[in-house]
């Protein structure tokens, strides 16, 4: 800071904050405070605000601040999409939590006579209505687990109906475990990999990993186009 700077500083008028010894932040004895109730109401207030607001910067916080504004901003990316997770023989899946209308308990599944397609299970009633319950793990080709086998990762848990909408309307599926929605980024999404299985990568779109499982997204457009398919 130049001398003349200096100079300068020395002769502002120090700032009397008589709020905080008089007034509203003091002993209330100011006889101004029977005017304006409030000393930011008091012209003196506002005098010492504009003082302190004018003032000469130092060469110091010109230096912070430009330090401040120079440096690059990162801005952590918060997880943009949501899937709801659910658990079909031992593979973990997931469909947009868009589409998910609600979860109910497991009940009795009433089969349709003359039904060849394995996809379709009969129908179930959810809340006064029938609907359609198909089977993920037969379209998927996924293999039931076998009971007295599961594994730390695979739990004996009570078993859920999911049921599900799009504009052709609603289906239900059994699921054997139900996590529920999850939070993640698209771009750490991962692709297939040739391990997965031929009929559960045709409806996978990406993996997303998840706790120690990697969990297939499922294409619900394709998933409800195949579905209806099987309703014909």
């Amino acid at each position: 800071m130049s001398r003349k700077s200096n100079l300068a500083k020395s002769q502002e008028p120090a700032v009397i904050d008589c709020w905080k010894t008089i007034g509203v932040q003091g002993d209330g004895s100011c006889k101004e405070l029977l005017v304006h109730i409030h000393c930011r109401n008091c012209p003196v207030y506002a005098s010492a605000a504009s003082r302190m607001l004018d003032r000469e910067r130092s060469a110091a916080a010109v230096d912070d601040a430009t330090r401040l504004f120079a440096t690059e901003k990162t801005r952590d990316r918060q997880a943009d999409q949501s899937a709801f997770l659910f658990r079909v023989g031992g593979e973990w899946l997931a469909l947009p939590t868009a589409v998910l209308d609600e979860v109910a308990d497991l009940r009795t599944i009433h089969s349709l006579p003359h039904r060849r397609s394995g996809v379709v299970l009969g129908l179930v009633n959810v809340r006064g209505e029938l609907l359609v319950c198909v089977s993920l793990a037969q379209l998927l080709g996924i293999e039931p687990v076998v009971e007295g086998q599961a594994t730390r990762t695979l739990r004996i848990v009570h078993r859920r109906l999911l049921v599900i909408r799009n504009e052709s309307g609603r289906l239900a599926f059994p699921a054997d475990e139900v996590h529920g929605a999850q939070r993640f980024d698209e771009h750490k999404l991962k692709p297939v990999p040739a391990t997965v299985a031929k009929a559960g990568a045709c409806y996978t779109r990406a993996m997303l990993a998840w706790r120690e499982h990697a969990v297939g997204l499922l294409d619900d457009e394709l998933l409800f186009h195949s579905l209806n398919r099987s309703l014909a």
